[in-house]
């Protein structure tokens, strides 16, 4: 129950924020759309809104309301003399309605749109990462294969160096051997 809260209360924070933030761009695309639902948001008005409110205003229209600053004055023929002036704020009110009956359904249009744009972009940069991932995988393992090939390298190059340092001292040992003999033959 509380994530619901949270979420509606989020939604709604959401949407205060949509309507008013002034960007150019959302705008433009609120009166596209506005245009566009128009006709659906005013038939949705007069058939459930409306009648609401004349329930609550005991069975007046809407926009029939108004506020009379002076009324109409008529003859004994019943022609109006001086016109009625008067405030309808009931038509005003009616726009707000369908107003926010629009930003709303656009509100909710772009958030699931964003949403969409917003997971297609994780798997591709999931794609990416992983391409990366493959990508120094293949570069690690190159490394430790050259790495594995420089320590053989050097492992043969000291086995070599100590054969050849054997090699040397077997020689001079030899030499010392062969002196010691002719040395050794002189003498006698």
């Amino acid at each position: 129950m509380k994530g619901k809260k949270e979420k509606v209360k989020s939604l709604w924070h959401d949407f205060k924020a949509f309507i008013c933030r002034g960007n150019v761009v959302d705008m433009a695309v609120g009166v596209v759309v506005a245009a566009s639902f128009k006709d659906i948001v005013t038939k949705f008005t007069d058939a459930f809104i409306s009648p609401l409110i004349a329930i609550l205003t005991g069975g007046t229209d809407l926009t029939s309301l108004k506020w009379i600053f002076r009324p109409e004055k008529l003859d004994e023929q019943g022609n109006v003399i001086t016109e009625e002036i008067s405030f309808g704020w009931g038509a005003f009110v009616q726009s707000i309605i369908d107003f926010l009956i629009i930003a709303l359904v656009l509100f909710l249009v772009i958030k699931v749109f964003a949403k969409a744009m917003s997971k297609a972009k994780e798997l591709s940069v999931s794609k990416e990462e992983k391409e990366a991932q493959e990508k120094a995988a293949a570069e690690a393992a190159a490394k430790e294969e050259a790495e594995k090939r420089a320590a053989e390298q050097a492992r043969l190059a000291a086995e070599a160096e100590a054969a050849a340092k054997k090699e040397r001292e077997e020689e001079t040992v030899a030499l010392l051997r062969e002196i010691r003999d002719s040395l050794g033959g002189m003498k006698s």
